[in-house]
């Protein structure tokens, strides 16, 4: 479907997903990538998206997040603004089903961008200095833990198996395609039709 003027606005841990899209030629437009860090600052994504959609109302906006901050709902109502569907981003990768069962069966998804700087996110982000709070929480709350690859890059088996010796739980790969992903672009974007 090609939309005039539309501009992707996407949290960067969908990158290398929608350029995947792109070069494939399932996703004509301009895209702007935000970094996916924003997540832990709701308020900061929130001015950060109003900014660039209330910035220039000529343009069409894809959004391609979650409900990750307060205001996403009355974000996605304006004109010229759709959102992806889905609660969050892996839900929007994986469908609503698939998300709810790996969720039921306690398992943390680690998505292929955060799975890079999951130090990063586990430490500065999340505030576990040292590796037995990460692990006792993690354990406290979750069974398991499930890399999503989208086949799109390499699976990092090395830092998945660092990830499953720090927090001292089984991880297992769930491989998927980017068809979920283009189906709830593609269904949001039929607001602009």
């Amino acid at each position: 479907m090609s939309v005039t003027n539309l501009k992707c606005l996407s949290c960067g841990v969908f990158r290398n997903e929608v350029e995947e899209l792109r070069r494939r030629g399932d996703l004509d437009c301009e895209v702007m990538f935000l970094d996916s860090m924003l997540h832990m600052n709701p308020r900061a994504l929130d001015r950060e998206l109003s900014h660039i959609v209330d910035g220039d109302a000529s343009k069409h906006y894809l959004i391609l997040y979650g409900d990750c901050h307060p205001h996403m709902h009355e974000m996605q109502a304006k004109k010229n603004t759709v959102k992806a569907g889905g609660l969050n981003c892996c839900e929007i990768l994986l469908g609503k089903s698939a998300y709810r069962e790996l969720q039921q069966s306690g398992a943390f998804i680690f998505l292929p961008e955060w799975t890079m700087r999951w130090k990063e996110i586990f430490t500065r982000e999340l505030g576990f200095e040292k590796p037995d709070m990460a692990r006792s929480f993690l354990q406290e709350h979750r069974t398991r833990l499930v890399y999503v690859d989208t086949g799109v890059i390499p699976v990092p088996v090395q830092t998945l198996d660092e990830i499953a010796a720090y927090f001292s739980m089984p991880l297992d790969v769930m491989h998927i395609t980017l068809d979920i992903l283009l189906e709830n672009i593609r269904n949001a974007l039929l607001k602009f039709k």
